[in-house]
C-alpha cells in the first residue's frame, strides 16, 4: 500500500503540471487510427525480443470520421526485455526507425513532408499484483535523433515517459478464454537541443481504455480508445486526437515450431 500511494502522488503530481501547460489559444481535433503488429520470441528463460511494426493514419477534412485517409506515422522498433526481479523488467530498444507526417488541420498539410527519425529507449516495468487489479508503473527514456527541417540535419532531444497503468482479468462464461480489461494514462516530457526552443517541457499525454484477448495459444490482440493530447511547439497550440488503437501479437514465432525432446 505504501508503494501505491507513493504512485498516486506521482501520478497526481504530473497531471498538476500538464494541466498547467495546456491552456492554449488555438486548439485542433483530428480522428485517428493506430496499428501495431508485434512479432516476438524467447531468447532464454529471462530474455525476450520484440519487434514493432507500426503504421498510424489519420483524417483529412476537418470533422471527418474517416481515420484511414492518410499517413500520420510509420515505425520499425526493435526492443529487448529482460526480467531482473519476478516483478521488474527492464526493457531496451538499441534501434528504431520512425517518419512521422504533421497532424492535419488543413488538407493543404498533407504535402508538408515527412520527419524521419532515429531512436534508442529503455524502460523499466514494475508490476504489483493487487487484491482486485494488477498495477504498472513504467518509466521510459528515449533518446531521439529527428530530421525537423528535412535538410539532412538530424537534432537531437531527450523525452522521459511515465506510465500509470490498470488491468484487470476477467473469466465471463460467455467467452472461451479470459479477457483482461486494461485503463492507463502516459505523460511525456521533452528537453535537449531540438526542442531547446520551445516553451516548456510538456510533449504530450494519452489515456487509453481496451482490452487484451489471447486468440489462439501464439497470437493474441488489443483493442481499445486513445484520447491524446499534444502541445505543437508554439505553445499555443493544441492538438486532441481520438484515436483507435489495435494490436496484433505473434508469441513464440519461432520456438513454437521446434521438436519437444523426449
Amino acid at each position: 500500500m505504501k508503494q501505491l500511494y507513493k504512485t498516486y502522488c506521482l501520478f497526481i503530481l504530473f497531471l498538476l503540471v500538464f494541466s498547467t501547460k495546456t491552456q492554449a489559444q488555438k486548439n485542433y481535433y483530428h480522428n485517428l487510427s493506430w496499428g501495431r503488429l508485434v512479432l516476438t520470441d524467447t531468447i532464454n528463460k529471462k530474455l525476450r525480443w520484440e519487434l514493432y511494426l507500426q503504421h498510424r493514419r489519420q483524417n483529412v477534412e476537418k470533422g471527418s470520421l474517416d481515420v484511414f485517409d492518410a499517413d500520420q506515422f510509420t515505425s520499425y522498433w526493435l526492443w529487448f526485455h529482460y526480467n531482473i526481479a519476478p516483478n521488474t523488467k527492464l526493457s531496451v530498444s538499441p534501434l528504431g526507425y520512425f517518419k512521422s507526417w504533421i497532424l492535419v488541420n488543413d488538407p493543404k498539410d498533407i504535402d508538408k513532408p515527412e520527419v524521419s527519425e532515429w531512436r534508442f529507449s529503455a524502460r523499466i516495468d514494475q508490476e504489483h499484483k493487487g487484491r482486485y487489479f494488477t498495477l504498472i508503473n513504467r518509466y521510459g527514456l528515449e533518446y531521439r535523433n529527428r530530421d525537423l527541417l528535412n535538410n539532412g540535419d538530424f537534432q537531437p532531444n531527450w523525452r522521459v515517459r511515465y506510465m500509470l497503468r490498470f488491468e484487470k482479468t476477467l473469466k465471463p462464461s460467455w467467452l472461451p478464454k479470459p479477457i483482461t480489461l486494461v485503463a492507463n494514462d502516459e505523460i511525456f516530457i521533452q528537453f535537449g537541443k531540438a526542442v531547446r526552443g520551445n516553451p516548456n517541457i510538456f510533449d504530450q499525454n494519452r489515456v487509453y481504455v481496451g482490452f487484451n484477448y489471447p486468440i489462439t495459444k501464439n497470437i493474441k490482440t488489443s483493442l481499445g480508445y486513445i484520447w491524446g493530447i499534444q502541445e505543437r511547439p508554439s505553445g499555443t497550440e493544441i492538438d486532441y486526437s481520438n484515436i483507435i488503437w489495435g494490436v496484433l501479437t505473434f508469441d513464440n514465432l519461432f520456438s513454437q515450431f521446434k521438436k519437444k525432446k523426449i
